[in-house]
């Protein structure tokens, strides 16, 4: 593997665009930059790629919105034993151009262009239905029938998942695969983090991927630690002083705290509490069910399940009592859900189309707490994060961040922003410049705990005002001598 020179390197071994006129255009030489996306909330990847045409070879050839991308992008490293993880490899299933952004003239020569691509899978899911059924199968194998099915995805790539708890009876009642799977994923189970309902399904550059939250956050080690070094050393400063540049690729370039607590909003989305009220029409019997955030909170893996400091039971919410002596969790009709059921069985929660033989899937077993857990996971404590490029790091990783102390003269980290985060977007910037070509990340990643929990003993200040209730009187219907 070749020598690192410096963060943030890169190599573009493969750049070529296979047109609808049978052309293979090799874009090595008119390459300017690439922006890949990855979001753990999105179906699939997508991107942008800009030319700096000065043969004409796009107009030519010509680019319409139905072009094969193949695309190479390695990180230089020393050590081999990393293989296909240090490197973004769309050669063996090429990205699939489908939109020409703009067209801008720089002289009579040259054109700048920039084209979005994103990946067969997404194509072909805006091509297929899900015509079929599927009984008493793990989901997880379900969505590989769909990912794998050639009347469907047909995805060869590398497919990473956690198994489920549930067997399902569903029909694919003609949606998307992409949609499908969607909705079949919130309603999973975990078979390995306490039955928790927060299964998501996203694709990065180094494949597909099925997992919970949970999952994503059970990490002893985070992939990456990034520091704030100030000053960030340069390159020259670093070789005249022997420093390995693959050591300056943990250092944060930028960093912006974009997190803002909205109570209401996270009240209102069932983050704190909420209620289900589960109505059977065939018996003329209803059941309620209720999540509490504060009371459940330990139940779930969080970012810091693993630590030296032991915060996992330090929730994004203090546990103080109110005026009437309620903590802010304990109003389960802040976010109020209903649905209606048929069953042919008195009491309990069977499902008559399951005969016994498939597991029951009715939205008390995940509606409550995967609302909570996703609007606790959007409020939580966010970073966004510039740092010299990888290919190693992706959607979905926990990382390690350590920030200098706000309070001049501390040389402690930062107490509250310092801490293990999951990474939930991230964009790999690639840019040719002059003499030097520069790969940098940026990262959105979150907190969902805190690490020592928010003061309990509650706002002193009781509610007060002197209650007054007058009825306002009628108008006077003798207007005067006033004339409008």
């Amino acid at each position: 593997m070749a020598e690192l020179h410096y963060a943030g390197e890169y190599i573009l071994e493969v750049c070529e665009i296979y047109t609808t006129s049978g052309l293979v255009l090799d874009m090595s030489d008119q390459f300017a930059s690439v922006n890949i996306y990855e979001d753990i909330f999105k179906k699939a990847l997508t991107g942008d790629i800009s030319f700096v045409d000065t043969n004409n070879l796009i107009t030519n050839a010509p680019i319409i919105g139905q072009e094969k991308l193949k695309l190479k992008l390695i990180t230089p490293m020393a050590n081999e034993s990393e293989g296909r993880q240090v490197s973004i490899d769309f050669t063996q299933t090429p990205l699939y151009i489908y939109k020409i952004n703009s067209k801008v003239p720089v002289n009579d020569k040259t054109t700048t262009y920039t084209l979005s691509f994103t990946t067969p899978e997404y194509v072909r899911n805006n091509r297929t239905r899900v015509q079929s059924s599927y009984e008493g199968e793990p989901s997880e194998e379900i969505i590989k029938e769909i990912i794998r099915d050639p009347e469907l995805l047909d995805s060869k790539k590398e497919f990473f998942y956690e198994k489920t708890s549930n067997k399902f009876k569903v029909v694919g009642n003609s949606q998307r695969p992409l949609d499908f799977i969607a909705g079949l994923s919130r309603r999973c189970l975990s078979r390995d983090y306490n039955f928790a309902p927060t299964y998501l399904f996203y694709e990065t550059v180094k494949g597909l991927f099925y997992r919970t939250l949970d999952g994503m956050m059970d990490r002893k080690n985070p992939r990456m630690v990034f520091r704030e070094v100030t000053p960030n050393l340069m390159e020259e400063e670093d070789r005249s002083k022997g420093i390995d540049p693959s050591k300056t690729i943990n250092n944060i370039l930028n960093y912006e705290v974009s997190s803002a607590i909205d109570t209401m909003q996270n009240m209102r989305n069932g983050m704190y509490g909420s209620k289900l009220f589960l109505l059977d029409l065939h018996n003329k019997h209803y059941d309620t069910f209720e999540y509490n955030y504060l009371d459940d909170f330990d139940e779930d893996v969080h970012v810091d399940k693993f630590n030296a400091y032991g915060s996992q039971n330090a929730p994004l919410a203090s546990a103080a009592n109110d005026d009437y002596g309620n903590r802010i969790s304990d109003y389960p009709e802040a976010a109020y859900f209903v649905q209606t059921i048929e069953r042919d069985v008195e009491g309990g929660l069977h499902n008559p189309a399951f005969d016994g033989q498939f597991d029951y899937t009715g939205t008390d077993e995940w509606l409550l707490e995967r609302k909570g857990r996703m609007t606790a996971l959007n409020s939580a404590l966010t970073l966004n994060l510039e740092v010299p490029g990888n290919t190693v790091l992706q959607a979905g990783d926990l990382i390690g961040v350590v920030l200098k102390n706000q309070h001049s003269g501390s040389s402690d980290p930062d107490p509250y922003l310092t801490g293990r985060y999951l990474v939930t977007q991230l964009r790999h910037s690639f840019v040719r410049g002059d003499g030097q070509d520069r790969h940098t990340i940026h990262l959105t990643c979150v907190r969902d705990t805190i690490k020592q929990p928010y003061p309990s003993a509650g706002v002193t200040y009781q509610d007060g005002g002197n209650i007054i209730d007058e009825e306002i009187p009628l108008g006077d219907s003798d207007a005067g001598d006033v004339v409008f």
